[in-house]
Order: structure tokens, then sequence, then C-alpha cells
């Protein structure tokens, strides 16, 4: 899907800089390497610091990926993409403390362990919350894995991982812990490894500490041997890599006889191949013994070069010429390192032409900076339907948001601009919100949901604060617009209505009578009722001998405002709009209004109607048994719930 005539096209539709990710290439190396483990209990973590754009993980939680993740951060985008928190392992020789909290609270995978320091740091935390801790121990095997110094992970001299000795420790304490559960063993010497031999001998490694552990007592239920694989990055694209057949097959005879679940966490090797980026040439600029190409993508864009050397595949995307000259292709980063290929004998180049740097899907955008105030680089995905946008560019605004606020005077012209910057941010922001609101109401559709959800509005609302309400309300209306153009029947002012149900709404004025009638005949969607101190009889019995369905309420200019609808539910208790706990979550909307009322108990009957009645009013309940919900005191002038 990466070929000159695709590149081109995207390059026609978007501005340069960006990075273009086959989106079905990078599934069928997923599948390779699932192949790969076919037969054995198995599960592929991809590894999210080679890139974590949501639409990839999103892409790989589809075939039923893992994820390996190094932040609490990476940890949170991988559960949005969709993979489940049992296939989530957390790694990383600083995890913090409120990162170890919340990986606990979320029950992921495992939590690989570094030093004996950090693990009893989990386990202090475990007792707090009074949850044990699932916990691989990362082996640090002292093997050169032949790779840049780096990205070698498993040599003594490393940050990571501890000696066999400690290991042997760590997991002996662990096991007497009643906050540990010892689950794993973890190994990892490095990145883009080209040589199986290295991986072999750190699998032999964990395999005979697995063996020892096991006879020791530990129920070892994972060995992880990390990720690492290489590819590719000759000009020539001739140089040779390890099979994925060849990768698995060692791994299966180090752990021969070993029943435990092999976890690997490919990354490189998964997207590498599968993502391009993409850049114009803005100048050529000679010298007497030199000629630069200087391009519009930069060292904050695509760090490789600089930071590792790293040399990749480049094409220029025209017409070959016989004509060749040799360059150095450059960004406008005020660096020297700036220098994507340095001495490179390429056709031609002119102003304008577009060169693209292959293999470049992994360590590109997940380690770019704003570097020169220069913001990020837009993010494109290709798939046979075509062409889409996987991370908007950033604009000035992304780059300064969090900066406003340390501002004083300043000329009005400039704040203006900010202000203008500030209000373009907001309406694309919306927009998202809008797009997210229907996407999850769509989800909800399918799958036969309540489009509803007063408790999560009410979350909304309170989030959001009082100023914003009215707003939200309009973009929570996207929900129920998915369905029709809504029907609303009114007893109240129809500002109101719209200020709930957006302008698309048709509103009738109707009287309480006229719109309970409407509900129950189906010719309204929804009810919108003014509740008023004299018509609070009537409501409750609506309530009562009608199947109506309470879908919130609202304190809208001093009015307190009831959305009903037809309760189509074959339980209506199990409903939590007609169950005491909704009503209870509505306290400080009913607190104010009770206050205008002598009202001595706030009942719920059995089938978890709401009601507000006195005490006189019992004898005619539907049941002779209600359920006592909270008893309002007028001389307290509160309500107990």
């Amino acid at each position: 899907m990466l070929d000159s005539a695709s590149l081109l096209k995207a390059a026609s539709e978007h501005k340069t800089p960006f990075y273009l990710y086959d989106l079905q290439g990078l599934t069928q190396v997923f599948l390779d390497f699932k192949e790969a483990f076919k037969g054995h209990k198995s599960l592929i973590c991809y590894a999210l610091k080679a890139n974590s754009n949501l639409k990839i993980l999103q892409t790989l939680a589809k075939e039923g990926a893992g994820a390996d993740c190094v932040s609490l951060y990476e940890v949170q985008r991988a559960l949005l993409a969709g993979i489940p928190a049992y296939k989530i392992i957390f790694s990383g020789a600083g995890k913090l403390e409120e990162e170890i909290k919340e990986a606990l609270r979320l029950k992921i995978l495992f939590l690989n362990v570094e030093s004996f320091a950090e693990l009893k740091r989990i386990e202090q935390i475990a007792s707090e919350q009074k949850t044990p801790a699932r916990i691989s121990v990362r082996l640090n095997p002292n093997i050169d894995a032949i790779t840049h110094p780096y990205i070698s992970t498993g040599l003594f001299e490393n940050k990571f991982g501890v000696e066999e000795k400690e290991a042997v420790q760590i997991f002996m304490f662990a096991k007497q812990s009643p906050f540990l559960e010892p689950v794993g063993l973890h190994c990892h010497i490095g990145s883009q490894l080209n040589n199986l031999e290295p991986l072999r001998q750190a699998c032999m490694k964990l395999a005979d500490l697995a063996r020892f552990l096991m006879a020791s007592g530990i129920d070892l239920k994972f060995l992880d041997v990390g990720g690492g694989l290489g590819v590719d990055y000759s000009q020539e694209q001739d140089q040779t890599i390890i099979a994925l057949d060849d990768y698995s097959e060692a791994i299966k005879q180090a752990f021969k006889g070993l029943d435990c679940t092999i976890i690997c966490e490919p990354g490189r090797r998964i997207i590498a191949p599968n993502g391009v980026l993409i850049t114009r040439v803005q100048y050529i600029k000679h010298r007497a013994h030199k000629c630069f190409a200087i391009v519009d993508a930069g060292m904050n864009d695509f760090l490789r070069p600089a930071l590792y050397q790293a040399s990749h595949p480049i094409k220029v995307l025209k017409e070959q010429t016989p004509t060749q000259k040799t360059y150095d292709i450059v960004g406008p980063v005020c660096e020297s390192a700036d220098c994507f290929a340095k001495s490179m004998l390429l056709p031609e180049i002119q102003e304008g032409d577009l060169i693209a740097f292959y293999q470049a899907g992994a360590y590109g955008s997940s380690m770019a900076s704003r570097y020169n105030s220069r913001p990020q680089i837009l993010e494109l995905g290709i798939t046979k339907e075509g062409i889409s946008v996987l991370r908007e560019r950033e604009d000035f605004l992304d780059l300064i948001l969090h900066e406003l606020g340390a501002l004083e005077g300043g000329e009005i012209t400039k704040q203006r601009a900010y202000i203008d910057s500030l209000d373009r941010k907001i309406s694309a922001l919306l927009h998202a919100r809008f797009a997210c609101t229907r996407q999850i109401a769509k989800q909800k559709h399918k799958q036969g949901m309540s489009i509803y959800n007063p408790v999560r509005e009410n979350a909304i609302f309170n989030q959001v604060g009082t100023d914003l309400e009215s707003i939200y309300t309009e973009i929570l209306g996207v929900s129920r617009s998915l369905i029709s153009v809504e029907k609303i029947g009114l007893s109240g002012l129809v500002d109101d209505a719209r200020m709930v149900f957006g302008r698309r709404a048709q509103v009738l004025k109707l009287n309480p009578e006229e719109l309970f009638k409407a509900i129950e005949a189906r010719r309204v969607d929804f009810g919108f009722y003014a509740l008023e101190k004299e018509t609070l009889g009537e409501l409750v019995t609506e309530l009562i001998y009608q199947r109506l369905k309470i879908v919130h309420s609202f304190i809208l200019n001093q009015r307190w405002y009831f959305v009903l609808g037809r309760g189509d539910f074959s339980n209506p208790s199990s409903d939590p709009s007609r169950c005491a706990l909704w009503f209870a979550s509505q306290k400080e909307q009913i607190q104010p209004f009770l206050e205008t009322l002598e009202v001595f108990e706030f009942l719920a009957t059995k089938e978890g109607v709401l009601v507000e009645i006195n005490a006189l009013a019992l004898q005619n309940l539907p049941t002779p048994t209600p359920i006592l919900l909270g008893n309002y005191s007028s001389t307290r002038r509160e309500l107990a719930l």
C-alpha cells in the first residue's frame, strides 16, 4: 500500500511533512507473529513505545493484541484503543507511585519489576489498596545484543532488570507476601536485533531460572522474552533479518517442557516497515564540495538519524533521471545534527521534489518533539478504502495553550489574536466532542442499549460546570437526534426545551394532561414537564399508573424540569431512572425544591417508582409495603438519603 502512487496521492491531498502508515500491512505482520506461535500458549503484546497512535493500537486490538507499556499514559492509550486490561503489561525501571496505584486499580496483567526497591514500593501500595499485585521480574542476563549501545538493554552496565541472584531473592520475598503474586519472568536484551544467537542464549538463561523457580514453589504462568526484532534499514533493502519462524522456534525450543504462556513484545518489526515519512525539498544549497537538499521535516519530527546515526532507505518521488548527484539531506532545525543522510547518491533533486524515508513507522512520531517551536506533524493511515487522518497536524495554539495563563499585559491586538486562536480551538474541540458523542450513541443504538444514561449525564454536567451546562446539553442532544428528529411535548417554556433538546427538535406546547396522553400514545418522543407544587400529585399518579420513565431532570431558570419518556421495560425496578438510587443522585436538585413543600416522607414503591407524598397518603399507594428511601424533616430542612 506504500507504493509511489499512494505516496504521491497523499502528498497531493495533504501538506508535507507527514507520516503515512499502512494499516493493512501492520495487521498482516501482527498476524504473522500469531501464526509463528500457533499451537503454543502465547500473547503478542505490541510495544507502544514504537508508535502509540490510537488508530494503530485500535487496529491491532481488533486482532487480539496485548500491549507492552512503559508509562501510565501508554496504559491508558491501550485501554482507550480497546486493548483489555488483562492483556496489558507495565514495564520500565522508574514507575511512579501514582502509576503503580492506577495500574493496580485497573487490574492489568502484571507489572514488570526491575529492582528490589520497586518491589517493596509495589507491595506497600498493594497493601494500602488491599489488592494483591501480579508481578513479573525482569532478568538482566548480561548478554550483548550486538546492536547500537543506546538500545542495548541486557548487559550489567545497563539500568534494566536484575541479576539472577537478586531475581531469586525477589521471587522468594514475593512468595511470602500476601500482597504480591509472582506470575512471570521477563527478559529484554535490546532492540534492532538481527542476530538470533544472543536472543537464544537469553531464552536459555530465562528457561533455566524458570525451572529453578518452579521447583522452588513459584507458580510461574508467563515467560516474557521482550521484543527487539530488527528490520532492514539498508538503502538497497537487501539486509538479512531474523525470520519469524526461526525466532519462534528458538523460543519454543528453549522453553520446551515449561507449561507457561509465552509473551513477546514486538514494536519495530510491526510498524517500522509500514510507515513512511514524506517531506518536500525547500531549497538546494550548493557548496564547493557539498550539496545540501533542505527539506521541510526536521530532527524534531524524525530523531533517529540524529540520535542513533540511523540510516533509512530514501527515494525521490519522481521519474528517475539518468543524472545523479551526491546530497546531504538536511532539515530546517538550528542544529548541525539535523541531518537525515550524508553523501547520498540520488537522482538530481529540484526544489519542490518529494522525498520518502522508508522504514520510518517506528520511533518517528513517538520520539517527536516541539524543538524550535515546531508543531508535531500530520499522521495519515492508508487502507484499501483510502487515506484518512490519524492525527491532526498541530498548530500554534497547541504549542502555547498551557502557557497563556502566565502572560501579563500585552497589546490588545496580540491578546485578541490569542482569543481568536482559542475560539478556533474550542470550535474544533466541540466538533470533536460532537463526533465522539455520535459514535458512542451509534454503538449504543446498534447494541440495543438505552441512549440515555442519567447518571453519566449528571457526571458530565458536574464536570463542565453550570456555565457550560447548556452547551453540553446541546451536544448530548446529538445522541437523541440519531433516532429521529425529536417531537417534544412541552409543559413549560419553549426556550428551556430548546436548551435541552437543541434546535432540531419539534416542540409541541401541551397542558399536563395532554402531555401525559401524548407520551402514552407515542405522539411525542419525550415529555418536558415543569414541576410545580400543585402538579406534584399529578406527576406521582402518572409515574405510578403509567409506565413512564424519568430520563433526566434539570433546573433551568429556577424551574425544575423532568424529561419523561415511555418506559418500555419489562422490569421497572431495573431502570436507573425509576429507582431510589437515581433519585438520590439528584439530591442537590431535589433539596431546594423540597424547601417549598410540606413533605414528610420521600418514598419509592416496591416497583421502583419514585413518589413524593405525606404520611396521610400512604393508604392510597398501589402497594402496601413501600420502601423507605429517606426522611425529610421540616425542622432540619434537609433530605436524609
